[in-house]
C-alpha cells in the first residue's frame, strides 16, 4: 500500500500563505533506515519546485545512454519526460517525492559549504546548475551535479547528493578562489568526501545508492602511499564485479560504459590513480581527527585551512625539504602543515597530537614536515 501525503495547493501558495506542510522522507544511514520530515513550501513556488538556488526540476525515465567514439566523456542519456504534478497528494516513491527529496538535500548541501567558507562560494554563478534534471534509472553511478539517477522505490543516502554539491564547491574553490589542486587530485577528492561525510554525519558514502562492493567507507584503515589496488584497472574490475548481471548484456548502461572507458582509456587503466577511491585515504585521515575532535571544530579547521593552502604552498621551503615527492600543486603536506598551523592560531594548538596521529596512523611520513619552523603566516 502507498503511502500518501498532503501537498498545500499551489492556489493557497499563490496568495502568500506562510504555514509550512510537511512530508516524510526515508533513506538508509549506516544500514538502518531513517526517517525525515522535510518542509515541502521551502522548496515550492506557485506550484513548482523553485528556490533561490533551484531554478527548475524535471524528471524522467532513463532509456540509455551512448558513448560518442567510445569516450566515456562524451555521453548522451536518451530520457522519457515524466511530468511533475503537485496539484495531488504525493505518494511516497513517486516522481514529486523524489524531486522534493532531491532539491531539499541539494539546497542543504549548498547552504552547508556557504556557511563553511563564509559566502565565498557564489553557487548561483554556476547558472547551469540551477535547472536539475532527476530520473529514474538502473544505475545511480551515472549521476553529475545536474543530472541525478535514482533507482525506483530506494532509499538513497544524502551522501549522492551532498557528494555531487561537493563537486560544485571544489570548482568554485579552484576556479574562482584559485586554490591550486591542479584538477580532480586525490587531495582534492579527499577534502571533499571529508565534507561529505561530514554533513551526512556517517562514515559511509553511497548507500542504497551504488552495490555494497562499491560503497565508500571512511572508518576503514586506508595506507598512503597508494598501491596498485588504488589504479584504475582495480576500479573497473570492482565495478564489473558488482554489476554481474549488468555485464552479461551488452547494452546495459553499464556494459556500455565499461567497454568504452577500456577502449578510450587503453593502458592509461594501468597507470592512473582513481581519484575518487584514493581521496579515501585521505577522508579516513581527517575522519579519524573529526571522531575526537568533532564536527564543528574538525569543519572549521580544514575550511580555514583550504583557503589558506596556496599560501602553505608558497612557503613549502621553510617546513618541507624532502625532495622525492614535490608536485607542482597542492599535496599532504601543504595540507597537513596548514592543518597544524590553523590548529594554532584556532584552538591554541590543542589539537597538534592528534592530527599529527591521524597522519601518522595512515602512513604519511610527516617526519619530513618540520613543524617548528618560524611563524611567518598569516
Amino acid at each position: 500500500m502507498k503511502v500518501k501525503f498532503t501537498l498545500i495547493l499551489p492556489i493557497i501558495l499563490m496568495i502568500g500563505c506562510t504555514s509550512s506542510h510537511k512530508i516524510e522522507t526515508s533513506y538508509l544511514k549506516e544500514a538502518c533506515l531513517v526517517n525525515e520530515f522535510i518542509d515541502v513550501t521551502e522548496y515550492m513556488k506557485l506550484g513548482t519546485i523553485k528556490n533561490q538556488f533551484i531554478d527548475t526540476v524535471t524528471f524522467g525515465t532513463l532509456d540509455s545512454i551512448s558513448y560518442e567514439n567510445n569516450n566515456p566523456n562524451k555521453s548522451t542519456r536518451f530520457k522519457s519526460p515524466i511530468n511533475l504534478d503537485f496539484t495531488e497528494s504525493i505518494e511516497k516513491y513517486s516522481p514529486e517525492y523524489y524531486a522534493l527529496y532531491v532539491s531539499h538535500h541539494v539546497t542543504k548541501a549548498i547552504k552547508f559549504y556557504n556557511d563553511l567558507f563564509k559566502g565565498k562560494l557564489d553557487f548561483n554563478s554556476q547558472k547551469s546548475y540551477k535547472s536539475i534534471e532527476v530520473v529514474f534509472g538502473d544505475v545511480s553511478l551515472f549521476t553529475n551535479p545536474k543530472n541525478y539517477i535514482i533507482r525506483e522505490n530506494s532509499n538513497p543516502s544524502p551522501s549522492l547528493f551532498y557528494h555531487e554539491i561537493g563537486h560544485r564547491a571544489f570548482w568554485l574553490l579552484e576556479d574562482k578562489l584559485g586554490i591550486e589542486f591542479n584538477g580532480l587530485s586525490i587531495v582534492h577528492m579527499g577534502l571533499l568526501e571529508y565534507f561529505t561525510v561530514s554533513l551526512n554525519n556517517s562514515f559511509l558514502v553511497g548507500e542504497d545508492v551504488f552495490p555494497s562492493e562499491i560503497v565508500r567507507n571512511a572508518s576503514l584503515q586506508y595506507k598512503y602511499p597508494l598501491d596498485e589496488s588504488y589504479k584504475l584497472n582495480a576500479t573497473f574490475n570492482l565495478l564489473k564485479d558488482s554489476y554481474p548481471k549488468e555485464m552479461m548484456n551488452p547494452n546495459s548502461n553499464v556494459a556500455r560504459y565499461y567497454n568504452a572507458c577500456m577502449l578510450h582509456y587503453g593502458e592509461i587503466l594501468n597507470e592512473k590513480v582513481d581519484n575518487h577511491r584514493g581521496g579515501m585515504v585521505l577522508t579516513s585521515t581527517l575522519w579519524k581527527i573529526r571522531q575526537q575532535i568533532g564536527q564543528e571544530k574538525t569543519d572549521k579547521l580544514i575550511a580555514e585551512t583550504i583557503l589558506n593552502l596556496n599560501d602553505y604552498m608558497n612557503i613549502r621551503s621553510e617546513f618541507y625539504t624532502a625532495k622525492d615527492d614535490l608536485v607542482d600543486k597542492i599535496w599532504w603536506y601543504d595540507l597537513y602543515y596548514g592543518l597544524i598551523d590553523k590548529d594554532k592560531k584556532l584552538n591554541n594548538g590543542e589539537n597538534r597530537g592528534i592530527i599529527k596521529n591521524a597522519f601518522e596512523q595512515t602512513g604519511y611520513p610527516v617526519e619530513k614536515v618540520q613543524l617548528n619552523s618560524p611563524d611567518k603566516l598569516i
